[in-house]
Formats: C-alpha cells, sequence, structure tokens
C-alpha cells in the first residue's frame, strides 16, 4: 500500500467541497492532478472513496473511515511539526489544556507552580464547557481535559482531583437565603448577573434554564468572577458561581449563598487525557501535577447563612 500524505490531503479537500474540481482549487492543483492524486489513493485502499452523484462527490462508506484516520494523520503532523518549532526555539514541550471557566480561574496557582518546576514548558489555556472540553481531548485538539459535572466521558482516561458545588450567592439579607436549597426556576425569577456571555458558567446556566423553557434575566455580564461578587454584593442581582469562588467572601460575611436543589450543582473535577502512555512525559507530569495539588476550596461555611 504506497500513496502521499499529499493524497490524502487532496482527498480531504474533495470531500469537503464534494467537488474535484473545488477540492483541487482548494490545494492548488489542476482537477487532472488531483484526480491523479484520488486515483492512486483509491487504487492503494483498495476501495472506492467517493460516490460521484447529481449532489457531487459523497464519501463511500471506506471513504468516510479514510477521513477518520486522515484527520487523525494531519493533526498528529500539525502537533509534529509544532513540537519541532519549539526545539529550534528552544522550548521543549507545549500542552494544550481546555478547561471550564471555574477551573480556569482556580488553576493560576497549581499551574505557576507546575510552570516554575518545568520552565521548558508552556501551557496554553483554552477555556470550554466540559461537553466541548471530552470533544476536544477525544480528537486531539487538547491534550489534556479540565471537566467539572456530570459530562459523559466516552471512555477518556479519567481521575477525580476535586469536588465543587455550584450555588447562587445573594446580597446578605436576600429573601433565599431564608431557605437551605432553591430549585434552578425558582432562582431565574429573580435578576442575575453573570460572567461573560460567552463563558462556559453562562452558557451550561442558559442551557440548564433552557431546559426549564426559561430565559435568564442577565442585568450584567462582568468580566471576572471577581467582579461578579461585588456586583452581587452591591445589591445587583443574584449569581451562579461555584463554592470555591465565593468561599473568601461568604466567610467574611460580604454575602450569603443557598444551595441548589439540583443533581448537576454537585460537581467532581476530573482531568481527563486519551492513553496517558501515548502521552509526553511532560504532559503526563502535568496532569500528576494538578491531581496532587487539587484546586484550593475556599472555606466551608453554611451556605444558607448570612
Amino acid at each position: 500500500m504506497r500513496y502521499e500524505l499529499t493524497d490524502l490531503r487532496v482527498f480531504l479537500a474533495i470531500a469537503q467541497a464534494q467537488s474535484l474540481s473545488a477540492g483541487a482549487a482548494e490545494v492548488h492543483l489542476t482537477a487532472p492532478s488531483a484526480s491523479y492524486r484520488l486515483k492512486n489513493l483509491e487504487q492503494a485502499m483498495c476501495a472506492s472513496l467517493f460516490e460521484r452523484t447529481s449532489k457531487g462527490m459523497v464519501l463511500t462508506p471506506a471513504g468516510m473511515t479514510v477521513k477518520k484516520y486522515a484527520n487523525s494523520i494531519f493533526s498528529s503532523v500539525d502537533r509534529l511539526h509544532s513540537e519541532m518549532q519549539r526545539h529550534v526555539n528552544g522550548i521543549s514541550g507545549h500542552i494544550r489544556v481546555f478547561a471550564n471557566s471555574s477551573t480556569l480561574t482556580g488553576i493560576a496557582p497549581v499551574l505557576s507552580r507546575y510552570l516554575a518546576h518545568y520552565p521548558n514548558v508552556n501551557v496554553g489555556l483554552e477555556e470550554r464547557l466540559s461537553e466541548d472540553t471530552v470533544r476536544a481531548v477525544l480528537d486531539g485538539s487538547a491534550d489534556v481535559g479540565l471537566v467539572a459535572g456530570h459530562a459523559d466521558l466516552h471512555g477518556l482516561h479519567a481521575t477525580t482531583y476535586g469536588q465543587d458545588e455550584l450555588v447562587f450567592v445573594l446580597p446578605v439579607g436576600h429573601p433565599l437565603a431564608a431557605g437551605d436549597k432553591v430549585s434552578l426556576e425558582t432562582a431565574l425569577t429573580y435578576d442575575l448577573v453573570s460572567i461573560g456571555r460567552k463563558t462556559s458558567n453562562f452558557l451550561y446556566l442558559q442551557n440548564m434554564a433552557s431546559r426549564l423553557g426559561m430565559n435568564p434575566r442577565v442585568r450584567v455580564h462582568a468580566p471576572t468572577f471577581e467582579a461578579v461578587l461585588q456586583c452581587v454584593q452591591e445589591g445587583v442581582g443574584v449569581a451562579l458561581v461555584p463554592r470555591s469562588i465565593a468561599g473568601s467572601a461568604l466567610l467574611a460575611g460580604r454575602l450569603c449563598a443557598v444551595s441548589l436543589d439540583e443533581s448537576w450543582a454537585q460537581r467532581e473535577q476530573k482531568v481527563v487525557t486519551r492513553d496517558p502512555e501515548t502521552l509526553p512525559g511532560y504532559a503526563r507530569d502535568f496532569v500528576a501535577y494538578v491531581v496532587a495539588n487539587p484546586l484550593p476550596e475556599e472555606g466551608s461555611p453554611k451556605l444558607s447563612e448570612a
């Protein structure tokens, strides 16, 4: 079986465009050259990869299999080039980490200690919903994912490293503070303060609200959790945040909070990867460091107390 990376690249371009000529143009080849590359690949695979239809070129079952693995191959090639460039620049490692907003906010102390111990490693952080983080780890867009809650991990290797709880933080004396727990439906009848509208924290709240047929009444999207807590303290509204984020303010009596009467509010924090043995040593060390240095839980006051 002999074929070149260029054959696979042409194949993917045709699959994306569903057209031989358009795919050829995408990779800067003539249509006859692209046709030759495609025939070479089909001969090597001993299978037809496309069905020619009135709607264009549609992948056969064999073609869909080739597409799956071709995408994986080019992801690995891109990573290889990236890693080699970092060697040239004197950087010996790079880890792509996806995390939800609360984990991203709390990881700074752990991350700074890790980077201090591993001066030749860079870490790229991106914020995503836990479900999106799982998909990114599965398809190779991320090396390590930090997730919370009940996301389907689709067989990824996972290690629990912490616990957290989503609560509604309230101004002191707020009516909701009189109860031990509150349903999301009841809490959403009040004005809200939220962190940015594109953050995983708000997107998660929006998803949960939509399941109830409700739309959060957000008065302001603050840039940071610290700003969210300040707005709540000033009486702007209530906010859904992880308990660890609000711990100091709750202990100091600047805010009060109420637990959510929702099973999804109790969240295990997990670090997820593909097969750990396939990760570079410095990435495995990063995972071990996160597990050994769980994110801090800033106090544990009784949440319904003002």
